[in-house]
């Protein structure tokens, strides 16, 4: 009996919006899992679809044999049987036997419509998944729609799914109302890897996990982007950002063109089009500063609004670089809470310091002793033996204090000492815990330094009775053993 499918077919195309070709193969599939389970195995279920019609016709394929040589029900069928069926077929013939699914048993029917629930529902969230993933790393408009428990948001997007707007990702100077719009960053797409997946991770997920951003880099930069249209044509590169988020963001940018301008195309004619991203972003600042592969003059540009004098590389193999400002512009170069360097420092991935000429020149001075120790502890200058004998009064450790360096720490931690003026243990212990602390030292370097120093105890003084010459303590007035009054200067 043919299967007349006209209904099923039109209704899952436009309710699940698949196509013919996907739901004629979901079809064919749960037909074959209910034949298998109720046979066992579905290699000779033959499946055929009359497309003029949408018709569909189910057969059995038996192999004709002798009577004797019967052992399969599903698989094969007597001659005299098949004789019954038509007129000329011999042993060894195919037969194809047309059959009526509803005579399936009812637990085959019902474990077939699961199977198929549960490829529709793959089939969903595939599609979905991959409507979505085509989002990721775009803006898009989105409905909050409510306040989850734990401070998230769940955020509507038109896409048959709540995407979520984590904590993490809010900016702190933004307030956010339910069934407000607002623009966001897709910042990921993830997908569970099975129903307990999906169910662990959070009710009507439906498989997918959408996460937006208002507070990360990346969301100023696609505002950027979509802003700045030489950016999209190549004139105009971003090189790095760095953003503490409702506070500040930098974005260094470059050209390769020579009549380009890469700061003003980006800050805009009066500022427009850098004011169009701060205003989305409630105000924030944004500085837009040229990038330069000279890492002194790419510091000097991070730091602005700061006016730099100049810049001087400390240690390039840590990265170390001072910046030198005047007066009047070294909280400028701090910023609030250090907010200025800090940015500038991501920006750049140097370590900067900001020092006025009066600091720095108090810095060199104090490299030029650092160095002068050193050179007196150098091979090249005098031998070793010099140097034990003449180290403690250059230093200036009193005789009868203990060096540092004789105590068994770790080279490292020596260095580190002797770099904060610290070459002895009373010089050491003159320091309370939190003064270490601000000198830089970890709790672990401190316990380091006192584990190591042997703090000997003074014997307690005694002397000899001059009468019955017993041992007493110190202090004794009158002899326990003989009588005998002492009186002591």
């Amino acid at each position: 009996m043919s299967l007349d499918l006209r209904v099923e077919i039109d209704s899952m195309i436009n309710e699940r919006n698949m196509s013919e070709e996907q739901v004629l193969s979901l079809i064919n599939d749960m037909i074959k899992s209910a034949y298998k389970r109720k046979y066992g195995t579905d290699e000779n279920c033959l499946i055929e679809f009359d497309d003029s019609n949408r018709v569909m016709s189910v057969y059995q394929i038996k192999k004709v044999v002798a009577e004797e040589n019967w052992y399969s029900e599903s698989m094969e069928i007597p001659l005299d049987e098949a004789l019954e069926l038509v007129d000329d077929v011999e042993i060894g013939d195919e037969l194809k036997i047309e059959m009526d699914p509803k005579t399936f048993e009812a637990s085959s029917v019902q474990s077939a419509k699961q199977r198929s629930q549960q490829i529709v529902k793959e089939y969903y969230n595939d599609k979905l998944y991959a409507d979505a993933k085509r989002k990721e790393g775009k803006l898009i408009y989105g409905e909050i729609k409510r306040r989850r428990d734990n401070g998230d948001y769940g955020v509507n997007l038109n896409l048959d799914v709540e995407a979520t707007f984590p904590v993490r990702s809010q900016s702190p100077r933004e307030t956010y109302s339910i069934q407000q719009k607002y623009k966001f960053l897709v910042e990921r797409v993830d997908k569970a890897d099975s129903q307990s997946d999906t169910q662990r991770k959070g009710k009507g997920a439906k498989g997918v996990r959408i996460y937006l951003t208002r507070g990360s880099k990346d969301f100023v930069k696609a505002l950027v982007e979509n802003e700045v249209p030489e950016i999209s044509s190549g004139d105009v590169e971003i090189k790095s950002i760095a953003r503490q988020a409702g506070v500040r963001t930098k974005i260094a940018v470059d050209t390769h063109k020579t009549d380009v301008d890469p700061v003003g195309a980006v800050v805009g004619a009066k500022g427009s089009r850098i004011q169009t991203v701060m205003t989305e972003c409630e105000g924030e600042k944004i500085d837009v500063v040229r990038y330069s592969s000279d890492p002194l003059v790419f510091v000097a540009n991070a730091l602005i609004p700061a006016q730099v004098q100049r810049v001087v590389t400390i240690d390039p193999a840590s990265k170390h670089i001072v910046a030198i400002v005047d007066d009047n512009q070294l909280g400028i170069a701090i910023g609030q809470a250090g907010v200025n360097v800090k940015l500038a420092k991501m920006l750049c991935d140097w370590n900067i310091e900001v020092k006025t000429p009066a600091q720095f020149a108090e810095m060199e001075e104090t490299q030029k002793i650092y160095e002068n120790v050193e050179d007196l502890f150098s091979p090249e200058v005098v031998g070793e033996e010099a140097v034990d004998a003449i180290s403690n009064d250059q230093i200036g450790i009193a005789p009868d204090d203990t060096p540092i360096s004789d105590i068994g720490l770790s080279d490292g931690l020596v260095e580190k000492l002797h770099a904060r003026d610290i070459w002895s243990v009373e010089e050491f212990f003159d320091y309370t815990e939190d003064e270490l602390v601000e000198l830089g030292f970890s709790a672990d370097e401190i316990q380091e330094v006192k584990s190591n120093v042997v703090i000997e105890e003074e014997e307690e003084y005694s002397f000899e009775c001059p009468n019955c010459h017993s041992i007493l303590a110190a202090g004794t007035t009158v002899c326990p053993n003989c009588g005998v009054e002492f009186e002591f200067e």
